[in-house]
C-alpha cells in the first residue's frame, strides 16, 4: 500500500481539527467558508482514513438533491482516495454510486435527500454507518430535515462522526446561521472556518491564478460581497439592527477590571422568560460589554431573586474571599413589578430600582446601535449573542426593509437596555 504525509494535503488550519477527528475528540464537526476554502477536500480525506483506522466503519454522503453527487462528493471522495495513494485498495462503482474498502468490505455510499426510500434502505454487511457528510447543509429544508435523517442512518454502533459543510448564507435568520450559533455551545460539537486566504499562506500553488484574480476584483469592487462569497462571511442583507457586535471571550481577570457594572432583569414567567445580565460599561471608549446573563421560566420573586443575589456574591479578586456586592438592579416598570421589586427588597436586600422606559423603546435601541461597539462573550450569553445578532428590522409586503423594529426575541435585549437606561436618559 503506498503511504503519504496526510498534512500535505490539507491545510495547516486544518491540521488540528485532523488530530481532533482521528481522535474522537468530538461528534460533531461544522466546517463553514467561502469559496475555495478547502473544506470539502479535508472532509473527504477525514472520511478516507476514518474507514481505514475503524474497521467498523462505514460512510453516508449526503447532498440535498441526488442528481448533484455525481459530479461533486463522488468525485472529491476518489480524489482523496488518489492523493493518499491508496487506489489500490478501493474499488469504485459509479453505476451504484458507492466505494468499497476491499481488505474489508466496508463502503461509502452517497444518497440524496430528496429519495427518502434510498436513505432508509442503507444497509451494511461489515460494521455500520459511524459516518456521515452533509455536503451545502444549507440547501436542505432545515435542521429537523436533517435529524431525520441521522435518525434513519445512526444505528448499530456507539462511535459516529457527523460532518456539516456549508457556505454561510447572508443572512443570520437562515437556520443554518442560527443553528451554528447553538452548535458552538455544543460540549461535542467542533466549529471551524477557513477561506481561500488559509489556503494561500500555506499552499499558493493550490489556488488557481484566475480564481485568485476573480476574487481580488471582487474585492475591490465590492468587498461585503467578497467578504460573503470568498471569506464565508455572514454580511446580511442590510436589515440588521446592531452592526457594533463583537465576539470576545471575556476572562474572569478583565470582568472584575470593570470600573463600571450595570444590571439589568426583564420579567417573564411562561413562556416567555425572566432574564438578568450583567455588563460591564466604558464610557470613554463607547463600549459595552456582556458578560453573565440567567434565564428562567416559571420561578417566583424569591427564587429568581436569589439567582441575582449569587450573581452578585463574588471575590474582588482572584483566591479572595466572595460577599454580596450591593450593586443597583433595574428592571422592567411593568405593573406588575413592584410586587416582585418589593420582595427583592424587604426579603434578600436587593438594591432594585425600575428603568425608566416610558416611551424609550425606540431611543434606546438607537443609543444602542450608536455605540462604538458591543462586545458579548458568545460563550457566558449565548442567548444575548443570539438575539443581539439576529435582531433585524421589519420588512414590508414586497419584502423591502423598513424602518420599525419588531417585538419578540429579544428579552435580553430588553434587560441591557434597562440596564442602561440610566446612562441613555444622562446621556
Amino acid at each position: 500500500m503506498a503511504t503519504t504525509r496526510v498534512t500535505d494535503h490539507i491545510i495547516p488550519r486544518f491540521h488540528p481539527v485532523l488530530g481532533d477527528v482521528m481522535a474522537h475528540g468530538h461528534t460533531h464537526c461544522w466546517m463553514h467558508g467561502g469559496r475555495g476554502s478547502t473544506k470539502s477536500s479535508f472532509i473527504s480525506v477525514c472520511l478516507v482514513l476514518l474507514v481505514i483506522a475503524n474497521p467498523e466503519c462505514n460512510v453516508c454522503v449526503v447532498r440535498r438533491f441526488g442528481n448533484t453527487l455525481r459530479d461533486s462528493v463522488y468525485q472529491q471522495l476518489i480524489w482523496a482516495i488518489g492523493v493518499l495513494g491508496l487506489e489500490s485498495v478501493f474499488r469504485t462503482r459509479l453505476s451504484l454510486m458507492e466505494i468499497t474498502y476491499m481488505p474489508t468490505g466496508q463502503r461509502i455510499v452517497f444518497r440524496g435527500a430528496d429519495d427518502p426510500l434510498k436513505l432508509k434502505g442503507v444497509k451494511f454487511t461489515k460494521g455500520y454507518c459511524a459516518a456521515v457528510w452533509f455536503e451545502e447543509l444549507d440547501q436542505f429544508e432545515g435542521i429537523e430535515a436533517v435529524r431525520s435523517i441521522l435518525n434513519s442512518l445512526r444505528r448499530g454502533g456507539d462511535r459516529f462522526w457527523i460532518f456539516y459543510s456549508y457556505n454561510p448564507p447572508k443572512t443570520m435568520w437562515n437556520w443554518v446561521n442560527i443553528e451554528c450559533l447553538e452548535r458552538r455551545q455544543r460540549a461535542n460539537t467542533l466549529v471551524r472556518g477557513s477561506s481561500y486566504l488559509d489556503v494561500i499562506e500555506s499552499h499558493p500553488e493550490w489556488v488557481d491564478v484566475p480564481f485568485v484574480e476573480e476574487a481580488e476584483y471582487l474585492r475591490d469592487t465590492n468587498e461585503k460581497a467578497w467578504r460573503w462569497e470568498y471569506l464565508g462571511e455572514i454580511v446580511g442583507t442590510g436589515g440588521a439592527v446592531f452592526d457594533n457586535i463583537r465576539e470576545e471571550r471575556l476572562v474572569d481577570g478583565r470582568i472584575r477590571s470593570f470600573e463600571r457594572v450595570r444590571n439589568g432583569v426583564d420579567w417573564g414567567w411562561f413562556p416567555d422568560p425572566w432574564r438578568f445580565v450583567r455588563c460591564g460599561w466604558e464610557p470613554n471608549a463607547r463600549r459595552l460589554l456582556v458578560f453573565e446573563e440567567h434565564s428562567a421560566n416559571r420561578m417566583m420573586p424569591t427564587e429568581t431573586g436569589r439567582i441575582v443575589v449569587d450573581s452578585l456574591t463574588f471575590a474582588d479578586e482572584r483566591g479572595g474571599e466572595a460577599y454580596f456586592h450591593d450593586q443597583v438592579v433595574y428592571c422592567d416598570d411593568m405593573p406588575d413589578s413592584k410586587v416582585q421589586m418589593a420582595t427583592w427588597r424587604r426579603e434578600l436586600g436587593i438594591r432594585v430600582h425600575a428603568a425608566r422606559k416610558a416611551r424609550m423603546r425606540r431611543l434606546s435601541y438607537e443609543w444602542l446601535v450608536g455605540l462604538r461597539e458591543i462586545v458579548i462573550d458568545p460563550k457566558r450569553c449565548p442567548l444575548t449573542f443570539s438575539e443581539f445578532t439576529l435582531k433585524e428590522f421589519e420588512r414590508d409586503k414586497e419584502g423591502n426593509w423598513i424602518d420599525e423594529i419588531p417585538d419578540g426575541n429579544d428579552h435580553s435585549i430588553d434587560a441591557v437596555r434597562y440596564a442602561m437606561m440610566d446612562d441613555m436618559l444622562r446621556g
